[in-house]
């Protein structure tokens, strides 16, 4: 597990989430273990090939550090891995290593996420050489299942194709369950509509998980909102505008009333630092207020911000670590429908403009007694996607995750956002592991960054298969 509180280096507050509108991730750095017998200039040459090819995968830094073949040495370049701005280590057992400088080692980086490599027979200017690096690595995932560290000990060339798939995943983890540490998200309200799912233990997540949940009551960010300068509700309207297509029929009063919203929201959102945004929407917003925040959360997701609705913190968090394995904008939809192995995954009226399909537009929200206001009204691209859950059982968490390909869909309702997903899993498996109605998705396949994760964390996955 990534232990709390482990892990020197630059303060939270130099570790923020978003540098413009995009996930700032920190690098791993490598570690090369050997033995002092084993040392000689194939296994130099060896590391500069390693150097070259682990530092081509993004996320990697080779630091330029020699071999540590001593405790001594083992020590000193953990320490340096540990007090620089790094979230993991990649410790490459380059040559027979013995047990106890590999421990040094990773007790000195003490909780910091790390995967060990150990490669077969390399070849060196034509001959094949052995440098014990596959048998110390075999022997190594011995101690690493013994004692049941969360990390992966991983056997193949520095070329091998599936090799770098997997530790790409562990990368993605790593920079993940960094995110995860430094991130607070910002709750107006708590669990709309008694959704019990959409509950939370606060201790349990912040020590288990990562993120911190600051909760303020719906009036901050109403009053926050009635008393926002007309010329910042003005540019959110004209930003509006430029964005989407914005239905004639809508009041200007309404407009004005919405767009006071998302300056307010936007506004605390920078002064607070959230990296994610969660509303409870119905009823304070939604019937007593009478203006729905679908729009301002849709336009915050824009910003780069996760953003999310009805206080379903569990899904907020599943948005985040989304965002953080694939980089981009990510979105939620309430698993509404199912047929044929195809899942209907909508909000009410949510839907980043960055990931909407054309022809999305803004208009009145559909009559209903429960809902006033505007809303994104569109669909989802149809491109592949991952879906995820994060769990919270009884003192403890799992995932539920699967991809499907988005298909072409229609709005619900005629005007409610949607996605269509043909799963690649079986719709029974997924029906059999529901455990809410929400669930976080992004565009391509982040499964094996989230099983990584779960390893890394601690927290199992129910992959659907």
């Amino acid at each position: 597990m990534l232990l709390p509180g482990a892990g020197a280096g630059a303060a939270p507050e130099e570790r923020r989430l978003r540098k413009g509108s995009d996930m700032e991730k920190r690098s791993l750095g490598i570690l090369y273990l050997g033995h002092p017998d084993y040392l000689d200039e194939n296994a130099y040459a060896i590391k500069r090939a390693a150097d070259e090819s682990l530092s081509a995968l993004p996320g990697i830094t080779a630091r330029g550090n020699d071999f540590a073949a001593t405790n001594e040495d083992a020590r000193r370049e953990a320490a340096a891995i540990l007090s620089g701005d790094f979230c993991g280590a990649v410790i490459v057992l380059a040559t027979w290593v013995e047990c106890d400088i590999v421990m040094t080692a990773v007790k000195e980086l003490r909780g910091l996420p790390f995967v060990m490599i150990g490669f077969p027979l390399t070849e060196v200017e034509g001959r094949k050489e052995s440098t014990g690096s596959y048998v110390s690595a075999s022997m190594m995932a011995g101690v690493v299942r013994r004692l049941g560290l969360p990390a992966d000990v991983l056997f193949g060339s520095f070329e091998d194709p599936a090799l770098l798939k997997k530790l790409s995943a562990f990368v993605s983890a790593a920079q993940a369950a960094d995110v995860l540490r430094y991130a607070r998200i910002g709750l107006f309200g708590y669990t709309s509509m008694s959704i019990y799912t959409g509950t939370f233990d606060h201790v349990l997540m912040r020590w288990k998980i990562g993120p911190e949940i600051e909760q303020m009551d719906s009036y901050s960010l109403i009053s926050r909102a009635e008393n926002m300068p007309a010329e910042k509700v003005n540019a959110a309207a004209a930003r509006l505008h430029t964005t989407v297509p914005v239905d004639s029929t809508i009041m200007p009063e309404m407009l004005k009333k919405t767009m006071a919203i998302y300056a307010a929201l936007a506004e605390m959102t920078a002064e607070k630092k959230w990296d994610a945004v969660n509303i409870k929407c119905q009823y304070e917003f939604s019937k007593e207020y009478k203006c729905v925040p679908c729009v301002p959360l849709s336009m915050l997701a824009d910003d780069g911000v996760v953003a999310s609705c009805e206080g379903d913190i569990p899904c907020t968090v599943s948005m985040l670590i989304l965002a953080a394995l694939s980089g981009q904008t990510v979105t939620y939809g309430d698993s509404l429908n199912a047929w044929d192995n195809t899942v209907e995954f909508s909000p009410c009226g949510f839907l980043p403009f960055g990931l909407a399909a054309p022809g999305t537009r803004v208009q009145n929200f559909l009559p209903h007694p429960g809902f006033t206001g505007i809303q994104a009204a569109g669909v989802l691209r149809p491109e592949r996607v991952t879906f995820l859950r994060l769990v919270e059982d009884i003192g403890s968490y799992h995932f539920v995750c699967g991809t499907g390909q988005g298909l072409k869909t229609a709005m619900r309702g005629g005007c409610m956002p949607a996605l269509d997903v043909l799963l690649d899993g079986s719709l029974a498996a997924l029906e059999e592991a529901y455990a809410g109605q929400h669930y976080a998705l992004c565009y391509g396949d982040v499964s094996e960054g989230v099983l990584a994760l779960g390893k890394l964390l601690g927290i199992p996955v129910t992959l659907i298969r």
